[in-house]
């Protein structure tokens, strides 16, 4: 019987220490680091070809975020050749169609769409038996990162009042379904009291992607010029609601929207809310928006033969 008794008591325990563990709150999104995925469409252009030759060269398109792109919103180019001896173009081609991506419960699979850039066509001289030039390819297009997130909302007046405590300050925010599919993240949320009755968020965003990030007035023919290329780069709008969270953009201006400039791929947004004084801590919903321009570029080696 005492072995009984002891062995009720341990799965008890074990029981017990099970329900403790952090359970992940399932958020509205899928969550990841995808936006729209680039690349060569199979056999356009086919690896190898001799000069003279017609070849197609189309781009594929896919939608792996959870943002909806709008119509003649995406923008791509060919570059890296000489392209009048590949009787190529460099000017940028507009996707016309709009791109849906992803949606968790509604949509599995987001949008795809191939933009046709024309025929290569070599007409210039092969020394040897073939050359080997390299084709690039640049896709520039908006994005948008949503996140919800629940905070708990205490300031120094509830705390020191000996406020009843419905959540706990300070605790990580952030899982991978509070922020939706993007190349651009927030990889924590996390809240202090800050003066007598205001709250800070301190916020992580970070470019998780393979691309650059612009301001999201940015045009992709802008990439040419210097002085507007630096001014926009690494530029991101954001947007918190409720209104009355005040955030400091990198300029020094604050507002609940504004621009943060990432250093190095990273930037901790800081901003604060006001908090009513009811006798105790209280949960809110935050809000965030994120939005910008990506660039991302991609190649492709070809090996053209002699004619």
């Amino acid at each position: 019987m005492k072995k009984i008794a002891f062995l009720v008591v341990i799965t008890f325990v074990l029981l017990i220490s099970g329900c403790s563990e952090d359970v992940e709150i399932e958020g509205p999104f899928i969550g990841g680091t995808d936006g729209l995925e680039i690349s060569f469409v199979d056999g356009a252009p086919i690896s190898q070809f001799t000069a003279n030759s017609d070849v197609p060269i189309k781009i594929g398109l896919k939608n792996k975020g959870e943002y909806d792109l709008p119509e003649n919103s995406v923008e791509v180019a060919l570059y890296g050749l000489a392209m009048s001896d590949f009787s190529l173009s460099s000017d940028y081609v507009s996707v016309v169609p709009g791109i849906l991506g992803t949606k968790k419960g509604l949509i599995g699979e987001g949008a795809q769409v191939n933009v046709d850039m024309g025929i290569i066509n070599y007409q210039g001289s092969v020394s040897g038996e073939y050359i080997n030039p390299t084709l690039h390819a640049r896709v520039c297009y908006p994005y948008r990162t949503e996140a919800a997130v629940t905070a708990c909302i205490s300031s120094s007046e509830i705390v020191e009042g000996g406020g009843e405590s419905v959540c706990v300050l300070g605790e990580e925010r952030i899982n991978s379904q509070r922020v939706s599919s993007s190349p651009i993240q927030i990889t924590s949320f996390v809240e202090e009291v800050y003066g007598i009755d205001e709250v800070k968020f301190n916020m992580e965003v970070e470019n998780k992607g393979f691309g650059d990030v612009y301001m999201d007035d940015f045009s992709c023919e802008s990439l040419g010029d210097t002085i507007v290329k630096a001014n926009k780069a690494n530029k991101i709008h954001f947007r918190v609601i409720p209104e009355d969270v005040s955030c400091v953009s990198f300029d020094g201006i604050e507002g609940n929207e504004g621009y943060l400039k990432l250093t190095a791929g990273t930037k901790t947004l800081r901003c604060t809310m006001p908090v009513e004084n009811t006798g105790a801590n209280y949960q809110r919903e935050i809000t965030v928006f994120l939005d910008f321009e990506y660039v991302q570029s991609m190649s492709k080696l070809l090996k053209i033969l002699q004619s």
